[in-house]
């Protein structure tokens, strides 16, 4: 009997990373598909929400049994009501491995760029988000050196600096002060220029994959009062 999913593809995805077993997606005659590094297939289709597995049948049973066991297991404490908003530039490969961390945590991250909108504009959608009445926990601002800048020194030195991205700056001020920095962390990339005023934020440097920071993310989300299951936290930290 053919297994059903009936949710969005992002959920799916996220569902998937939940199982912490490694693969990669692709998409063919209107299926999505996700194959596991030891040969196991999980086809979707949306139409119809059918799911379907095969492969190498170590692979395939190995994936079935996970990822029905997480789509199949009652809310827990960590998961309910704990959306994670994040802000990010373009560094696309960063902000996938931070959603993908923060999914096997059993959390729930919130980019925009992932969701239709609803009509509504940038701002509006913000302020829905991290505003007077958001509905977000904890917001985790991503900085990552998009920008190249140009300023000068009280003393006329030129000074090249790389910077995020504006709106990253935009959307970190709004989530210190809806959430305050009690609820809030800047992960920083490589070498990037921050605004002075955020120097009393948590700051998580970086250099080329998240993951280096993963404990202490975790540590904060915790200290932060996020409820992070423990077999979440080690199948996380396992890259």
């Amino acid at each position: 009997m053919a297994e059903k999913f009936s949710g969005s593809l992002d959920e799916l995805k996220g569902h998937v990373a939940q199982t912490v077993i490694g693969g990669t997606w692709s998409e063919s005659n209107g299926a999505h598909q996700f194959k596991s590094h030891d040969g196991g297939v999980m086809r979707w289709w949306p139409s119809s929400g059918t799911l379907q597995f095969q492969g190498q049948q170590g692979g395939k049973e190995a994936l079935q049994r996970a990822l029905v066991a997480v789509l199949g297991a009652p809310s827990t404490a960590a998961a309910v009501g704990r959306q994670i908003f994040v802000v990010h530039g373009h560094d696309n490969d960063a902000r996938d491995e931070l959603e993908l961390f923060l999914h096997r945590l059993g959390l729930q991250p919130f980019i925009l760029m992932r969701t239709s909108g609803g009509g509504q504009t940038i701002i509006d959608a913000l302020e829905g988000q991290i505003g007077r009445d958001h509905t977000t926990d904890f917001g985790i601002a991503l900085f990552t050196p998009d920008d190249a800048a140009t300023t000068s020194s009280s003393g006329g030195q030129v000074i090249n600096e790389r910077r995020a991205r504006q709106n990253v700056v935009l959307e970190t001020g709004m989530l210190l002060a809806s959430l305050t920095r009690d609820r809030m962390a800047i992960l920083v990339k490589g070498d990037v220029a921050l605004p002075s005023d955020l120097q009393g934020v948590i700051q998580l440097r970086f250099v080329n994959n998240v993951h280096e920071i993963g404990a202490k993310l975790v540590d904060r989300l915790q200290k932060a009062g996020i409820p992070i299951e423990p077999a979440r936290i080690a199948g996380a930290l396992i890259k």
